[in-house]
């Protein structure tokens, strides 16, 4: 699993996936870049700002996009806005990959100014019973 997060949301929620997901590693892709040929399943998650999702998993879905065409692959966003979730969806995931994907989902989020503080619910704004749901998918 792929994630680029700047307030915690698209963290956290990979953090909720892998629990759910056995033989799931996570990885950051500001921190690191895994070969994408070792797996055959790759879900990638980012947040969303002003509709776009963040750079580093825009960059790495133009720059793998045949590879991920024959990964099986699932996709999720953090946005706090789920009225625009289709929109940010098809502006942002091309449609050839849309519709190979095993899964596309909003999982919730919260402005990066409203990101939970220290010794507060970290998952306020995160729908937990969506990410449990998208987690089958890949059982």
């Amino acid at each position: 699993m792929l994630y680029a997060t700047k307030s915690g949301a698209s963290e956290q929620c990979a953090q909720i996936l892998s629990q759910e997901l056995s033989h799931c590693s996570i990885c950051n892709i500001n921190l690191e870049k895994p070969n994408i040929a070792e797996f055959d399943t790759i879900i990638l998650g980012a947040g969303v700002r002003d509709g776009k999702i963040y750079k580093p998993i825009r960059d790495f879905i133009k720059k793998n996009k045949d590879e991920l065409l024959n990964k099986n692959m699932g996709y999720y966003i953090c946005n706090e806005k789920p009225k625009k979730t289709e929109e940010i969806i098809a502006d942002n995931i091309p449609e050839d990959l849309q519709k190979a994907a095993i899964r596309i989902e909003s999982f919730g989020g919260y402005k990066a100014y409203a990101a939970p503080k220290e010794g507060t619910d970290q998952l306020k704004g995160i729908f937990v019973d969506k990410i449990k749901t998208f987690a089958d998918k890949f059982k």
